[in-house]
């Protein structure tokens, strides 16, 4: 059973504040929502991560043949609907028509009574209830979604990310007509060793939050000064593909201090993870602060 928008947590902290330096509260992200509960990047995955307790909702988005931004993952529907072929040779009308697979679906997940969902849905179900993170999924999208974001007055509820890899990374993202509209946070994968170097490149976007990938935890703790320095946010991700060493939601589910509890030492300001109720009740026993703006 999925929760509604009635019963679900009452409001969400402008991202302004959510992320601002002097606020302790470590952020637990859902990914794709509550997707264990719901179809993954569905509204009632978003409802359901809502109710159990996470601060911001990923989501995927591309966009279909006739320009219609879009909820999901794969450049295909096959995994997620009962349609077949890529998303982009689709008209909205024809993808619409289909319905979302549960959970992560796949050729033997169930098929549900629910539509894919449109970003305009998302932004209306998510206004005051919880942050949204845009992953967009075509890199030429990003205009498209984050005039969505402004025209919809959410910009200060929404962030949207990507991948800063080289000096033309950073001079595209700065160059953005949306640059300073939109929150933007950037991912880095850094070579092991340089992700102090990494993030002092970043000084120019002014970025509030961090997503990072890292070789050892020491590195981590290393770069907490410069973290400081640009009073940006650490974004680390649990889930099963993240690569951030073995400290994934697997192994915290079963010795939450050994991950979750490692990560918080090290640093971490932001944890993205499939197991959101999972986390929120750590975070709430180990330490109330830690869950309060």
């Amino acid at each position: 059973m999925t929760s509604s928008p009635l019963n679900a947590r009452p409001g969400a902290e402008p991202l302004s504040r959510l992320l601002h330096p002097a606020n302790r509260r470590v952020l637990v992200a859902a990914h794709r929502g509550a997707w264990h509960r719901a179809p993954e990047n569905s509204l009632s995955a978003i409802d359901d991560a809502i109710g159990l307790g996470a601060d911001i909702v990923e989501c995927d988005v591309r966009a279909t043949r006739d320009g219609v931004l879009v909820l999901m993952h794969d450049d295909t529907a096959d995994r997620m609907t009962t349609a077949r072929g890529p998303i982009a040779t689709m008209d909205w009308c024809e993808l619409s028509a289909s319905r979302l697979r549960g959970g992560a679906g796949g050729a033997g997940a169930a098929v549900t009574a629910e539509r894919p969902a449109t970003l305009a849905d998302a932004l209306v179900r998510a206004r005051d209830r919880v942050i949204l993170n845009i992953d967009t999924k075509v890199e030429a999208l990003a205009g498209q979604v984050a005039e969505a974001v402004i025209d919809a007055g959410m910009a200060d509820q929404v962030f949207v990310k990507a991948f800063i890899d080289t000096e033309e990374d950073i001079e595209r993202a700065r160059s953005s007509p949306f640059f300073g509209r939109v929150p933007f946070v950037p991912m880095l994968r850094p070579p092991s060793g340089r992700l102090t170097a990494e993030l002092q490149r970043l000084a120019p976007l002014r970025c509030p939050m961090v997503e990072v990938a890292f070789a050892t935890l020491e590195e981590l703790e290393a770069a907490r000064p410069e973290l400081a320095r640009l009073q940006a946010r650490l974004w680390i991700n649990t889930i099963q593909v993240s690569h951030s060493l073995d400290l994934n939601d697997e192994r915290a589910l079963a010795d939450p201090d050994a991950v979750w509890g490692r990560l918080l030492s090290a640093g971490a300001g932001a944890i993205q993870t499939d197991a959101v109720a999972a986390l929120a009740a750590y975070l709430a026993a180990r330490d109330p602060r830690l869950t309060m703006a």
